[in-house]
Parts: structure tokens; C-alpha cells; sequence
């Protein structure tokens, strides 16, 4: 038993051994190819236009030049033309089949920067989607140049900079979600990697110098940029609150400043909360969308077609036929909506709909909830794999080679995703202090995750968040302060 026992140590500390060799080897590989800050920001900004010419002809060729922000879907063309035309959030007939007027069934942010953007542009869709293009890679240059500048003395980083960025901006999946103005996550997926560069930036600034005056404003807008999620997508409230604080704790800033850094977000939902009693009487902080998403992530019909039919099919569709022939009826909500008074009844009804299936039946919830889970964190396919309830209208969006460069870049953001785990959990456990980025790229997965593992996520959900992991992962490569450094700063 004891030979044993020596004979795995030894063959244990042979494996140590290499690993550090080939760290070592790898490391000294790096630096020798590691370009300078001026090539590095030379290929940053080569890679940042290429970027911007595939979007545009991408959106030339897209055909949406002659659509009208005004008819946008998923519930945004009837509050985007309400504040275009009369200036208020007041809009009608927003959900599917149902006729009441609201005001929160969209958070207001996007509506209405793309009302706002619709006086200056025009109205067509592609008109907003190249300017929406050259705005993201005006902010996505700024953000990287700032970041590259930051890596003076980690020539590494440049070079990791460099490979990341090329990758996560020419790739086909962010190309796609990039160009859309449909959804949210079109815009974050911009921001996202703008805001962990600036991150980054000011983390590693700090290391060798006190903070300029260019780097308090950008703290200061970090900090309003978290403040602004919540109003842009309610299911960021978590992400949008470890968004204000992680800037607060990475880098070295006053108690005063900790304290009164929320306040914006605070404001924000007074405001929210007034918009809606002085239209219905009553205080509601979320968006009345929401009770309806609970509803699609818990029931009976999503348990059965997700991930491979697209749940708005449950609104407006009486029976789904599987890949595998499964006929699954639904309840086509289209035809049998209770007759609602406004857009909280709506909400509580869905919501409390949702709810009592997950207590009436945990052991699917929990099933479904795991399911949900691979999704999110390993299925490298496009989610939902079909868009209709029947497979013969299903549209052909995509050719197979589309199909297969998709789920390679999936994959490879995949692994630099379980590589940023990896190397989380071991500096986790180096150092345990809140200015520890380790400790916050778990926060920032588990609060941005944390929704779609309650409700749903497509592929469109889960882009923004392999992007700003790999951005992250930069930043988890700069090695943590030593113990002793730790104790003589605080």
C-alpha cells in the first residue's frame, strides 16, 4: 500500500513538474512573440475595421433597408413609435393578441435611444443598425486602445489582447448579434467587452500609479453604465449592481465614493416607480414582459420543447411537432388570453401561473432548471434550433457552412470560458479579499446567469456573456498580489 501510495506521489509530482516546464515554456514563447504597444494598437484598430466592413455588408445584404424602426418586433415598435411621435412611454396593443395600453412592458432605455436616434437617421432599420455599428466600434476602439495602453509592463497581455480581440470581433456569431437591432443584447454585446476593457484598464493602472483624471471619469462612467442596465433590460438588476460596485472594490477608492455610488441606480428606480403610479396607480419596479417570461420558463409545454422550438410558439401556435416526430400540443394564447384589464394583471397572471408550476411540480422545475443550465454553459448549437412549431415552415436562414463556423466559434469561446473558471478557482484561493477579480468573475456569471436559469436563454443571451468572460479572462492572467503586498496596502 505505502510502494503504491509513493509510486502515484511520484508520478504526481512528474506531472507538476512538466506543468511548470510547459508553463514556463509557453510563457517565455509568449513574451518573445508579444508585440509592442504600437503594433499591438496597430492590430487592434486593423482588426476593429474589419470588423466594421463585415457589419456593413452584412446589413447591405440583409434586406431589412426598407423596414421601419416603428414596426420592430418583440414588443419594441409600439413604445419606439410612441416616444417618436408624441414623447411619452403610453403604448398600445405591445403583447401578442392582447389590446390594453401600458407604460413598462419595455424598460424605456432602448425605445427610446432609438427614438431619439430615429430624428437624426430616419427611421429605416438599417439605417439605425450602421449607426448603432459605427457608434460600437468607435466605443469598442476607445475601450481596447485604453486597455493595450494600460499593459506597459505585460507585453503577454498584449499579444492575449490581440488574438481575443480578433476572435471575438471577425466571429460569425457576433457578427450576427452585432448587426441586429431587435433585442438588448445587440447593444450589449458591445458594451459588455467596452466596459470589462475599461475594467481592466483601471485595475491594472492602479498597480504602478494613482489614478488620473482620464481614469476617474471612466470609473465614473462605469458606474453610471451599471446604473443604466436595469433600465435597459430588467433581468440585469443583479449584473447591473455587481457592475457599479466591482470598479468600487478592483480599484482603490474612497469609503465616500463606495457610499454614494448606487445613488444614480437608486434614483433611477424612484423615477421607475413613479412612471408607473402615475399611470396606474400602483408601484411596479420591473417590466410587465416579465411575468410572461416567468411563465415561458415554467410550464408544462416549455419543459417538453425547449431547447428546440422557440417559445413564442406557445402564444401563437396550437400544436409543435418535434425532430422526432412528438406532436406536443400547445395553448396558443393567441386565441385564449383572459380578458385583462391592464398590463400588471397580465403580469401577476403569468407570474403566478409560473410559479404554481414549479411548486406543483419540483422535480421537473429542477429537471428543466439543469437542462436550461447545459444550455447556458455547454451547448455549442444555435439556441432555439428552430424557430417554427412545424418543421416544414421553418425558414432556411442559414446554410450548413453558416451552421458549422457558428458552433465553432461557440466552442472556442466555450474554452476560453472553463479556462477563465479554471484559473478563477485557483486564484480564488490565493488570496481572499474583495479586490480579488476572481471572486468578481463569478459574481458577474452568477448574476447575469442567475435569470435565464429562472426563466430562458437563446443564443442571443449567451453570446454577450462568453464575450466579456474571454475579455475577463485577460485580466485573470495578471497574476495576484502577493499576501504580504496585500496586508501593507490596506
Amino acid at each position: 500500500m505505502h510502494q503504491s501510495e509513493s509510486w502515484a506521489f511520484q508520478v504526481w509530482r512528474k506531472v507538476q513538474v512538466f506543468m511548470s516546464k510547459f508553463v514556463s515554456t509557453l510563457k517565455q514563447v509568449n513574451e518573445r512573440y508579444a508585440p509592442s504597444e504600437r503594433l499591438a494598437a496597430i492590430c487592434l484598430t486593423v482588426i476593429l475595421l474589419l470588423s466594421l466592413v463585415a457589419k456593413l455588408m452584412l446589413i447591405h445584404g440583409g434586406g431589412v433597408q426598407d423596414r421601419s424602426i416603428l414596426k420592430m418586433e418583440y414588443g419594441f415598435g409600439p413604445v419606439i413609435t410612441s416616444l417618436y411621435e408624441r414623447g411619452t412611454l403610453e403604448a398600445c396593443g405591445v403583447p401578442v393578441a392582447l389590446d390594453f395600453c401600458g407604460v413598462a412592458a419595455r424598460m424605456p432605455l432602448m425605445p427610446w435611444i432609438y427614438a431619439t436616434a430615429a430624428k437624426l437617421i430616419g427611421l429605416q432599420q438599417s439605417h439605425l443598425a450602421i449607426a448603432k455599428s459605427l457608434a460600437g466600434t468607435v466605443i469598442l476602439w476607445l475601450a481596447l486602445q485604453y486597455l493595450c495602453r494600460s499593459f506597459a509592463k505585460f507585453p503577454v497581455q498584449r499579444l492575449y489582447l490581440v488574438a481575443i480581440t480578433a476572435l471575438l470581433f471577425l466571429g460569425p456569431q457576433y457578427l450576427k448579434h452585432s448587426i441586429s437591432v431587435q433585442y438588448e443584447e445587440s447593444l450589449l454585446i458591445d458594451l459588455f467587452p467596452a466596459y470589462f476593457c475599461l475594467l481592466g484598464g483601471l485595475f491594472v493602472r492602479q498597480k504602478s500609479a494613482p489614478l488620473s483624471s482620464l481614469d476617474w471619469i471612466i470609473l465614473t462612467l462605469l458606474i453610471l453604465f451599471g446604473s443604466l442596465l436595469y433600465f435597459l433590460k430588467s433581468s440585469l438588476l443583479f449584473f447591473g449592481i455587481i457592475v457599479i460596485f466591482a470598479p468600487l472594490f478592483l480599484v482603490r477608492t474612497p469609503h465616500w465614493a463606495k457610499a454614494i455610488a448606487i445613488l444614480p441606480f437608486v434614483f433611477g428606480l424612484f423615477w421607475w416607480g413613479h412612471v408607473n403610479y402615475a399611470y396606474h396607480g400602483q408601484i411596479r419596479l420591473s417590466s410587465s414582459y416579465n411575468g410572461e417570461n416567468l411563465y415561458r420558463g415554467q410550464n408544462d409545454y416549455s419543459y417538453k420543447i425547449y431547447p428546440e422550438i422557440h417559445l413564442d410558439r406557445l402564444i401563437d401556435s396550437e400544436v409543435a411537432i418535434l425532430n422526432d416526430g412528438e406532436r406536443v400540443p400547445l395553448p396558443d394564447w393567441s386565441h385564449h388570453f383572459p380578458p385583462f384589464q391592464g398590463e400588471w394583471e397580465w403580469y401577476d397572471y403569468f407570474k403566478q401561473l409560473g410559479q404554481q408550476w414549479g411548486r406543483d411540480n419540483p422535480g421537473k422545475a429542477l429537471a428543466f432548471t439543469l437542462r436550461k443550465a447545459f444550455v447556458l454553459f455547454l451547448e455549442p448549437r444555435k439556441v432555439p434550433f428552430r424557430q417554427m412549431a412545424l418543421p416544414e415552415l421553418e425558414p432556411k436562414e442559414y446554410s450548413q457552412g453558416t451552421l458549422i463556423a457558428g458552433l465553432v466559434w461557440i466552442l472556442m469561446l466555450r474554452v476560453l470560458f472553463f479556462a477563465g473558471v479554471l484559473r478563477a478557482v485557483g486564484n480564488l484561493f490565493k488570496f481572499r479579499r474583495l479586490d480579488n477579480p476572481s471572486l468578481w468573475f463569478f459574481l458577474f456569471i452568477g448574476a447575469y446567469a442567475a435569470p435565464y436559469l429562472i426563466g430562458f436563454a437563446y443564443q442571443r443571451h449567451i453570446t454577450p456573456m462568453l464575450v466579456f468572460t474571454s475579455v475577463f479572462l485577460i485580466l485573470l492572467t495578471i497574476n495576484p498580489p502577493s499576501h504580504d503586498k496585500l496586508h501593507s496596502r490596506a
